[in-house]
């Protein structure tokens, strides 16, 4: 049974943090946007749904209804998002993503990403090694920014966002491609020197709580090898991650099942100080409001934060204030989210306090 929600314990002042600060009741731009986008996406996510149920023998006519019965009663209540959104008090995107998921849940659509996430996880893990040993052949700040541009590269397989989700329902992203044409420095959001100037001139972090983002090259290629470098430094990195699935995001559950593979491919991270923990949350984005307490005991002795992707790190949270040091990390895949930021999709955000 999952434990009450709190808010999260390394919240700078929980009474003035607003998880997504853009009311679309009065942002027409981006209610219109973000509707239309909503409504267009719940088609892939169907498609890769009633596939999910097929494989596993369910008749086609059963989760072909579930489906349209789905899809009409999202796009009847997302229209009217839309044109009376008074109707529906405060709505954000992060609404936008509890409705949603919300709706999957009521039409039996759980978890439709289930098999695209082990597809990828499969993929990419074999790969873990290769990473970690160009880590380990660098030092110093050039390592440093392997380590984060590797997150970046990972980051890139994300199923919430239109400029790559359709290019990778059946392909899978590269990797070491992408990492090798990324957008140089100064990235949108460039900390990168005050960051790298805390971890080598500061003291070693005692313990890294890392919000995880997505499976696949995000989770095996991009997060794992910068969770195994810190904890090679002597950081105690508590992994934490979604409680209920949501697109192709790693649920603690998800995390637990495949550890020992990761385990076996890299041994490495046997005898480094690692930990799981749920977040006890279950979208894209996060509200930090509501946690798990298993995370806040886990977080009382932290210094530092790690917030990864774009729904977590820059939809939301991008200006969240902790009471310890706090980086985020991600790739913007979103023509509006960049267009806020003065940006460009692909653009890449270290931002740290």
């Amino acid at each position: 049974m999952q434990s009450e929600l709190v808010p999260f314990v390394k919240l700078k002042d929980p009474s003035t943090y607003v998880a997504c600060s853009t009311d679309l009741c009065v942002d027409h731009e981006g209610r219109l946007y973000w509707v239309e986008f909503f409504i267009r996406h719940i088609r892939t996510i169907v498609k890769l749904g009633i596939d999910a149920a097929i494989v596993r023998n369910e008749p086609l006519d059963e989760v072909t209804r579930r489906g349209d019965a789905l899809l009409a009663e999202f796009d009847a209540f997302f229209s009217d998002v839309a044109a009376h959104p008074e109707k529906h008090g405060r709505v954000t995107i992060l609404m936008l993503d509890i409705w949603r998921d919300a709706l999957l849940r009521k039409h039996g659509f759980v978890d439709a990403f289930f098999d695209l996430k082990n597809r990828e996880n499969d993929k990419m893990l074999p790969l873990l090694p290769t990473v970690c040993a160009e880590l380990d052949a660098l030092s110093g700040a050039e390592q440093i920014k392997a380590v984060i541009e590797g997150v970046f590269a990972g980051n890139i397989f994300d199923m919430g966002a239109e400029a790559t989700a359709k290019a990778f329902v059946h392909g899978s992203p590269d990797f070491f491609t992408t990492r090798a044409t990324l957008s140089p420095r100064p990235w949108l959001f460039d900390d990168f020197d005050a960051f790298v100037e805390r971890l080598l001139n500061g003291p070693v972090h005692r313990k890294a709580i890392f919000f995880i983002d997505n499976a696949g090259s995000d989770f095996m290629l991009g997060a794992i090898p910068m969770i195994r470098w810190l904890a090679k430094r002597g950081t105690h990195v508590v992994i934490t991650a979604n409680e209920r699935p949501t697109l192709n995001d790693m649920t603690i559950h998800d995390v637990n099942a495949w550890w020992p593979r990761i385990l076996a491919t890299e041994p490495s991270l046997a005898s480094l100080p690692i930990t799981r923990v749920t977040s006890g949350t279950g979208e894209p984005l996060i509200d930090l409001l509501g946690v798990s307490a298993e995370l806040n005991a886990a977080s009382a002795d932290a210094d530092l934060v790690i917030i990864e992707g774009m729904g977590r790190g820059v939809e939301s949270n991008l200006d969240a204030q902790f009471s310890c040091d706090a980086v985020n990390l991600a790739m913007i895949k979103d023509t509006l989210v960049a267009k806020r930021h003065s940006g460009k999709v692909f653009d890449c955000v270290c931002r740290f306090r």
